[in-house]
């Protein structure tokens, strides 16, 4: 008798096993049992854009985005010069009426618009050391003063993409 009893328990626990996987299988397939997904930890790219601050040249009639790292200093005539903390960076703006034009090759200008206005950019380098210099010219509709731009580099484009014309 004793034999029937250890029988009769060793097969009520493999029985007591059995239901329970197949309870624990049934319910992972009807999802009532799985597992929350783990947040995925995506990285960022921070892309640091230079801070700008905004120009207006009352006289020449103009206005413009330039660093803020720079350093403006403007005179009396209505010119202004700008300075960068790299020494090769500055920019240089003035009116006047009928400024002279650069003497180079059609090669080395380009034709672009401020606003409805017509410019023309020459590409020249410094007779010294071949360093670039980009001037831009053109005619302000309104004061009927040439417009004169210069500087180097990416600086000068984006502040040349940034220009707008003063009524």
């Amino acid at each position: 008798m004793r034999n029937t009893y250890l029988l009769i328990s060793i097969l009520a626990v493999i029985a007591a096993l059995m239901i329970g996987i197949n309870i624990g299988r049934r319910f992972q397939s009807s999802g009532a049992f799985t597992p929350s997904p783990q947040p995925r930890i995506t990285p960022t790219i921070q892309i640091v854009v230079p801070a700008v601050k905004n120009y207006r040249n009352n006289f020449c009639k103009v206005a413009f985005d330039y660093p803020n790292t720079f350093t403006v200093l403007e005179n009396a005539s209505g010119s202004a010069a700008f300075t960068g903390e790299n020494p090769d960076d500055g920019i240089i703006i003035t009116c006047q009426k009928d400024i002279p034009k650069p003497s180079v090759s059609s090669q080395s200008t380009e034709d672009i618009r401020i606003g409805s206005v017509a410019a023309t950019l020459y590409h020249t380098q410094t007779a010294s050391d071949g360093a670039s210099i980009d001037s831009l010219i053109f005619r302000h509709p309104m004061t009927k003063l040439d417009v004169f731009l210069a500087g180097t580099g990416e600086v000068f484009r984006k502040l040349i993409s940034s220009i707008t014309l003063l009524p």
